[in-house]
């Protein structure tokens, strides 16, 4: 019986260690995701009002200073049939992601927009972006690239 009782407090030691050491970054992860699906929201808001300086704003600096992200933007527009309307499902994750101590360091998220649809009733199969919402270098915050995509063939990119 004390042989039970010892393997059970043992295995309450182990799991609260655990919990303890990855609850942190769950939590992180959680907060810096719930913040994201705000964000991919007003995103898609600006899509469809093909409002390209809230879109370029969206950007880390660094992208803003390597890249024309207007006309990018221009040619994205011109590539869509129709004006954007809606979108089936959201899904963010992150993509890459660096732990110090416990602590998100650096986090890159991959936020997806499925089954996108025009007024024109076209439906492209998935808009994603990328975006650093943790990183040591401020200049690298933000979305770094965005993709639109149908039946497996990138239709435009924008950004790096």
């Amino acid at each position: 019986m004390r042989q039970i009782k010892n393997r059970f407090l043992c295995l309450i030691v182990v799991s609260l260690f655990t919990l303890s050491v990855s609850g942190c970054h769950f939590l992180q992860y959680s907060k810096l995701r719930r913040n994201e699906i705000r964000n991919a929201k007003e995103f898609f808001e600006y899509l469809k009002d093909e409002d390209i300086d809230s879109l370029v704003d969206l950007f880390s600096d660094e992208v803003q200073d390597t890249c024309d992200l207007e006309e990018e933007w221009e040619e994205f527009f011109d590539v869509i049939d129709g004006n954007i309307e809606s979108y089936d499902r959201l899904r963010v994750t992150y993509s890459e992601q660096f732990i110090d101590d416990g602590n998100i360091t650096r986090c890159l998220l991959e936020v997806v927009f499925l089954d996108v649809t025009t007024d024109e009733g076209e439906e492209y199969d998935r808009l994603e972006y990328n975006t650093f919402v943790v990183h040591s270098d401020r200049d690298k915050l933000g979305i770094t690239a965005v993709r639109l995509e149908d039946d497996d063939e990138f239709l435009s990119r924008i950004g790096n």
